[in-house]
Order: C-alpha cells, then structure tokens, then sequence
C-alpha cells in the first residue's frame, strides 16, 4: 500500500503533495565532516515519504502511518514537546512558514517509511527535507534546492535550538539514482560517483549493542581537531591544509589523544581521496581495501569502535568473497557496511549467529540496493 492510499484512507482525502528521501549510508569519512572534511555516502533503496493535504481549518493531524500512531496541534500552537518525537521535524517544518506569514490554513499529514532509525543511515535528515519540501511546496513558497538547504537548517537552529552544518543534509538533498554522493563539507560541494560494487551485494547489519548517548565523546574528538589545529598554529586554514609529517614535528608538544584524533582526521582525508578514485576507474578491490582501513582507523586512532563491532568486522573478513566491512554512523555500537559477493552472504549469516551466541545480541541484516535522490511526486 503506497502512502497516497494511506493518506486517502485516513482522511477520506487524497493529498495535494508527495514527497520521498532516501536512507544515506555513509561509507567513508563522516568523522572528518564537523571540521570541514569530506565523505563519500551512497543513498539506498529505503524511503521514507510524506504527503499532505489542506483542511478547511487551522487544526494540523499528523500520522505516522508506520508507527500507526497519531498526533494532532494547530497552526498556533507548533512549539518543540519532547514527548511529540517525529511530529515535531513537522512542527519545525510548519513553523519556518508560519514565521514568516505563509501558513494560513491547517493539514492532513501522513508519514511513511522503512529506513532504520538511530543508526546513522539518515532518517532523521530525510524526515526534515521531506517535511520541509512538502510544505513549501502546500503553502506556495518552495524555491528549489537551494532554499531547501538553507530552510532545514533554519529548522535546526530555529526550531531545535541546535547548530547543524548544511553538509549534514547534502547527500540526502542532492544525491542521484544509483551513484554514491561525495560531499565535501568545506565547501558544500559534491559530486556524483560512479558506483564501485559490479554484482556485489551490499548488506546493513545493526550490532544491537546498546549504545549510551554519543554525542559529547564525538563533540570532544572534533574540538581535540580544533585544539590540534591551534597547535599547528593554521586556524585560519584548517586542518586539511595539513598533512601526518606536521603532525610528527609537534610530537612532544601536542597531547597524545589530541595527535591520534588529528591523525585519523589527516589519514581519513586521504582515505576519501583514494575511494572517490578507486570508485571513478571501478576498481572494487582498491575501494574495499580503502574503507577497511578506515575501520582500522576509527578502532585505533578515532576509537570509536566497541569489541562487539570489532568481532563483527573480523569475522566477516575472513569469509572468502567478503571484500570490506566496516562501522558507519556515530560509532560506540550501531551498524556495519559490509560489500560481498552474493555467494558469501550464508556463510555471513552464519558469522551473525556464532556473533549472538557470543555476546547475546541479536544482529538485524538489510540487504539494501542504491536508490535515487529526493523526489516531488
């Protein structure tokens, strides 16, 4: 059942406006974005989608169709409530418009989607640029792409009371059907790569390791970028500018933490280098072996791997036909990408239950395709 039938279902109406995202799964450097670094990201075959339509009154009904849960405010009462969770990305979506005179009527609005959620594979970011698209779009105001960008983190700022970097939202506003999406976060630019992986599969696997709050240890690695950065005395250049041997030459002056933290940074740079090209002339084999040494780095230099991640990494490298498995999201648990041939899949499944039978957890496996960019439909 599509989310157009969905919406006429639950409001005896059809919508005006449909708009869908992709999941993003970041594939290398994600970590070096919040310093203006760069990462290559690939969006896949899970959507989430929203679809509206007018009211005759000011009342807003929200619902999240698979959730099948249902919240309903109105045009003059869309602050932040905690206890609201994903109707608020709508709220915020609603607010921008209402600040600035254009919301004069409420909405139906239904959700819908299947991309994994708190694991770093963009759902949240599709949940805002859909919301803030469609309703652009309903109140007369949409202004393309470039609007978009600038509104969802207006959403962030306004509405959270939260700083985010447009980069956060670029590989799920600009990407394109069946490409990887390179971003680089110090210049907003991206570019849309050829995909490396032939007849491979490409699998998710949530570790369903509990994971405490991340956010201020992955705040702290950033700032001992910043306080790295301040050592080499280039504030005004940034870190990229720098390379592993002006890091040596500070090595009795610069903490240790703080040199591990800049030289994954440094290393990751150039890791996202080599993968972009490895990817642009096809070359599998280079591309893989580019992001398990990225996995490397995120475990010994970045150290935001656990051992249930590390275990998941390890034994499936040692599956003949399994090329690169590595960490993507914020670390401390979460997910894995994993690039194999079709024929390694069963015995990969057969690493997950040993994995269960180990550590207690019990893995959950999306065997996912390339998708395509945003659509208005």
């Amino acid at each position: 059942m599509d989310i157009a039938q969905l919406h006429r279902i639950e409001y005896e109406a059809p919508p005006e406006v449909i708009v869908s995202a992709p999941g993003v799964v970041r594939l290398i450097g994600e970590h070096t974005a919040n310093a203006d670094g760069c990462f290559l990201a690939l969006p896949f075959n899970h959507r989430l989608a929203i679809a509206l339509s007018p009211r005759r009154d000011s009342s807003i009904r929200f619902y999240a169709a698979d959730l099948n849960e249902r919240k309903r405010t109105n045009i003059s009462n869309l602050k932040y409530k905690r206890e609201d969770r994903w109707s608020n990305y709508v709220k915020g979506a609603l607010a921008i418009r209402a600040a600035e005179g254009s919301l004069s009527r409420g909405f139906n609005i239904t959700l819908w989607g299947d991309i994994p959620m708190d694991l770093g594979l963009g759902s949240a970011a599709a949940l805002t640029c859909v919301a803030v698209r469609a309703v652009a779009i309903a109140t007369g105001v949409d202004h393309g792409d470039e609007a978009l960008e600038r509104d969802v983190v207006a959403v962030d700022r306004l509405y959270f009371e939260r700083q985010s970097r447009v980069s956060d939202y670029l590989a799920t506003i600009r990407s394109s059907e069946f490409t990887l999406i390179h971003v680089d976060a110090g210049t907003a630019k991206t570019e849309a790569i050829p995909l490396p992986f032939g007849s491979t599969r490409v699998l998710l696997t949530d570790s369903r390791v509990p994971r405490p709050p991340v956010d201020t240890e992955l705040a702290t690695r950033t700032a001992d970028c910043a306080k790295g950065l301040s050592i080499l005395g280039g504030a005004s250049k940034g870190l990229r500018a720098y390379d592993i041997n002006d890091l040596e030459e500070y090595m009795g002056i610069m903490p240790e933490h703080i040199r591990r933290h800049c030289s994954f940074y440094l290393d990751e740079i150039l890791r996202v280098r080599e993968a972009k090209e490895a990817a642009l002339h096809g070359d599998l084999l280079s591309f893989s072996k580019t992001l398990n040494r990225s996995q490397t780095g995120l475990r010994n230099h970045y150290e935001i791997s656990c051992p249930e991640v590390d275990w998941l990494v390890k034994r499936s490298l040692e599956i003949d036909g399994v090329h690169a498995s590595r960490l993507t999201g914020k670390g401390f648990g979460g997910c894995i990408v994993t690039i194999l041939e079709n024929d390694s899949i069963d015995e990969y499944r057969q690493r997950l239950d040993e994995y269960e039978r180990i550590f207690g957890f019990k893995p959950v496996v999306w065997d996912i395709e390339p998708g395509s960019g945003m659509m208005i439909h």
